[in-house]
């Protein structure tokens, strides 16, 4: 065979000469038919079967109930790393510590990315809540590959108990031992890496004492980063090795390392020691080995081949790092069948994420004074990078992060193909150094990979597809027999209200299953749907609508998340964010223009010929054009005194609530669709017709027991005509389906001192600025400016995003404020 690399090594240890005759492109004879069926494998998985990777970046690693989760998802192809093209549809929810959601919002992605908020009600109740991101096309690959982040959320009204998650002497130290390559092999030296963690999954440190079978004292054993570590060994024929670790509480445990294999093959990975070169080193104590096969992949690309072709029983061979990409690299010998018999996860980092950095006008700013930002965004050729990054500017005595926090760089290049819980990720990308590289070493050596299992590969098993990639949203149903069979080939129309009224027919198929697609519209409308069979007949069919009650499972490993605050910082934020909460001007209020609510899109109008309704009459109407502009912008604000018994009362800025005498809460609605009395606050006194207000539960029967405090119904002027009544008693064959939409984009407040502002009330801002969309123009450059707020304390801004061609990058920027203004940034 040609040798067009050469690659011939004298190994000394065993005074054996081996020849290693190798070439990236080709393969001995043997192994010529593994190789091509590992590379059709992974081209079908980047072709059809491609996985996406999902980040999400909040302003806040906890929050208090009422405030804001601000958010911007970015969204990736786990093959190629950059931005998704395909799905447009993400899911986050909040989900309480019982598993049920708490809040729901669903995300128009564009280009990989979008942007929103999260409102959290103020009745929401105290704990840790689990913030998961999905699409409908990650569900074919497991939940496991989900976006998974814990939030601390605090109630005020809640008393603040203090929490640790510190490990105690008495808690059960759970310690894996993983021998390099995977096998102990009598008399080959290999290097046993371990791992210990705490019933949190946290590491804790420690040492102990290596012995074998006989009590004799092997070697001294001590961690080095987060109760991980290594040492080497080389195990006796028939001996086994146990690790005795003495604990604080007196304790001592014996726990025993993997047996040792007679024969086998071992798998020496050195991606540390040369900076542009892994070293790697295989070794074998079968007699007459067979010729095998060194396979190297990374993004799913079979990026490197070897033969060894055994001339004694050692294999020593460097690879250039520039072979691969930033990443983990996947080593794996195995027989020219394709049995695995070894296998080592590298990670090789150019350090080539974008470099990003934070500056500031002055060094000196006192309390509400205007920060002059400049962002500038290179790659590391030095050249501008033209994209859009979001920005958290937070309180940073408030707004604790959790040391080295999961961060945009170390989620998709890491974390994101990587089995169980990973510690304090980003501390392998700042400021690295070689103690860093090692631990780096030291994780790749305990954690497992992620995507694919080497079986999984050789049997061309490919994921069952079961959800298809959304671009828009689907509304879904089934038209079932009164005795719930299945309905092939009947009708169904759906009827909606946009700026014309129209409907829509869809035929289902042999399963009853209808979808309308194609749909773009933000927050809830109102839909009416009615079906038929397929002789036309409407009272022997029922309508049932797909809820979407899907909802993603626990991890079964922790959730990265905030380091738990001691009692006394959550009652000064809990303090401070109240006090925001109840004192913010009403001229802050959202406005029309903070939330876009997109029309609907169908490609085929028909006009109804008759309109519909969704209650009877009102006890008292009252039309816009009669109304006056409320002060606070929020609706309900008008309605005092302008309705018998109904009374409003003001519960913060632009928060107001309805009370019906004799009923208690109301239901409220806006276009017949239900919100929360929050809501109301949203929409402009210019875009009502009327206001409607049903004061008994008998006249709002349609609505269920929801509004046995009575309704106020608010009908804007874009809300169309209105409905008739539909009467659901015994006919289900027309329903009224309200089909939630894309969250609205709201804008992030931020305050401006420049003399047009009513300064008289405190401003403790915890969020000092948030913006999801940072554009760096053609010189990479982008200029951004906000205000101070009354505390003087320390500042940090977070900056993360991702250029066109989907290259990470994450920087981070200190600054102080004090009476005096003298600051300093770092």
């Amino acid at each position: 065979m040609e040798n067009k690399h050469k690659k011939i090594y004298q190994i000394t240890g065993l005074s054996l000469l081996v020849l290693v005759l190798s070439s990236f492109i080709m393969i001995s004879g043997n192994n010529e038919p593994l190789v091509k069926r590992i590379e059709q494998y992974l081209q079908k998985l980047r072709t059809d079967y491609s996985a996406e990777k999902l980040y999400l970046h909040l302003d806040k690693p906890y929050y208090s109930a009422g405030e804001t989760i601000w958010l911007k998802a970015y969204l990736q192809d786990a093959s190629q790393t950059k931005p998704v093209a395909g799905s447009q549809v993400i899911y986050v929810d909040l989900i309480n510590a019982s598993g049920k959601p708490a809040q729901r919002v669903v995300l128009k992605a564009e280009g990989g990315k979008a942007a929103s908020s999260i409102t959290l009600p103020d009745s929401l109740a105290s704990g840790k809540y689990r913030l998961t991101a999905y699409t409908n096309w990650m569900r074919n690959f497991g939940e496991e590959n989900f976006f998974h982040q814990e939030i601390q959320i605090w109630n005020p009204a809640d008393q603040v108990k203090e929490e640790t998650t510190k490990a105690t002497a008495q808690q059960t130290v759970d310690l894996q031992f993983f021998p390099e390559g995977g096998d102990l092999v009598t008399g080959l030296a290999s290097k046993v890496a371990f791992k210990a963690i705490n019933p949190q999954g946290q590491g804790v440190a420690l040492q102990g004492t290596l012995y074998d079978q006989d009590g004799s004292k092997v070697q001294a054993v001590k961690s080095a980063h987060l109760g991980m570590g290594a040492f080497e060994l080389t195990p006796e024929q028939g001996k086994r090795y146990f690790l005795k670790v003495p604990f604080s509480n007196g304790t001592v445990i014996d726990y025993p390392l993997p047996a040792t294999k007679a024969q086998g093959y071992i798998l020496a990975v050195d991606e540390v020691s040369d900076k542009n070169q892994i070293r790697i080193h295989v070794q074998t104590n079968v007699p007459n080995a067979k010729s095998l096969l060194l396979t190297g992949i990374s993004q799913n690309q079979l990026l490197y081949t070897e033969s060894i072709n055994w001339q004694g029983n050692q294999l020593a061979v460097n690879i250039p790092k520039d072979k691969f990409p930033t990443g983990i690299v996947r080593f794996t010998i195995s027989e020219p069948s394709g049995e695995p018999l070894a296998e080592r996860l590298a990670f090789v980092n150019h350090q080539d994420q974008l470099q990003l950095a934070i500056n500031t006008n002055q060094q000196t700013y006192g309390t509400r004074e205007k920060v002059t930002m400049v962002i500038t965004a290179k790659n590391t050729k030095g050249q501008p990078v033209a994209t859009d990054f979001s920005l958290a500017v937070t309180d940073d005595e408030l707004v604790s992060p959790a040391v080295n926090t999961p961060g945009i760089v170390s989620h998709l290049l890491l974390t994101s193909d990587l089995k169980g819980y990973v510690e304090e990720p980003n501390y392998y990308f700042t400021d690295v150094s070689a103690e860093k590289q090692q631990a780096l070493r030291y994780l790749m050596m305990t954690q497992g990979w992620r995507r694919f299992g080497w079986q999984q590969m050789l049997d061309g098993q490919l994921p069952q597809l079961s959800f298809a990639k959304e671009t828009d949203l689907t509304i879904r149903g089934k038209l079932l027999t009164k005795k719930g069979k299945p309905v092939a080939n009947g009708e169904v129309i759906l009827y909606l209200k946009d700026q014309h009224q129209t409907f829509i027919v869809e035929e289902t198929n042999e399963q009853g299953e209808f979808a309308f697609e194609g749909f773009n519209f933000s927050d809830t409308v109102s839909l009416v749907i009615q079906g038929t069979d397929a002789r036309g007949r409407r009272d022997q069919v029922e309508v049932v609508m797909d809820e979407k009650n899907y909802i993603p499972a626990q991890p079964q490993i922790p959730v990265p998340g905030a380091d738990m605050l001691l009692a006394s910082t959550s009652k000064e934020y809990i303090t401070a964010s109240s006090q925001q909460i109840n004192s913010i001007d009403e001229s802050q209020s959202l406005t029309l223009g903070d939330i876009v609510l997109k029309d609907i899109v169908v490609e085929s109008k028909a006009r109804i010929e008759e309109p519909f309704r969704l209650h009877n009459q009102a006890d008292v109407v009252l039309r816009g054009n009669q109304l006056p502009v409320p002060p606070s912008g929020n609706i309900l604000e008008v309605l005092q005194g302008r309705v018998a018994g109904l009374q409003i009362q003001r519960r913060g800025f632009n928060d107001f609530r309805a009370t019906i005498r004799g009923q208690g809460q109301p239901l409220y609605l806006i276009d017949g669709v239900p919100v929360d009395a929050s809501a109301m606050g949203a929409i402009s006194a210019f875009d009502v017709d009327r206001i409607e207000v049903i004061k008994n539960a008998a006249g709002s029967a349609i609505y269920g027991g929801r509004a046995s405090g009575g309704v106020i119904a608010v009908y804007t002027k874009r809300g169309g005509d209105t409905y008739e009544e539909i009467d659901e008693t015994g006919k289900k064959f027309i329903i009224i389906h309200r089909a939630g939409g894309f969250a609205k984009t709201r804008q992030f407040y931020s305050p401006r001192y420049d003399g047009t502002a009513d300064t008289k009330l405190p401003d403790l801002r915890t969020t000092l600025y948030w913006n999801p969309i940072v554009k760096t123009d053609a010189n990479g450059k982008a200029l951004i400016s906000f205000y101070t707020a009354d505390r003087t304390t320390k500042y940090r801004a977070i900056l993360e995003g991702v250029s066109p061609e989907g290259t990470p990058g994450r920087s981070e920027f200190v600054f102080g404020v004090t009476d005096t203004g003298q600051a300093s940034g770092k």
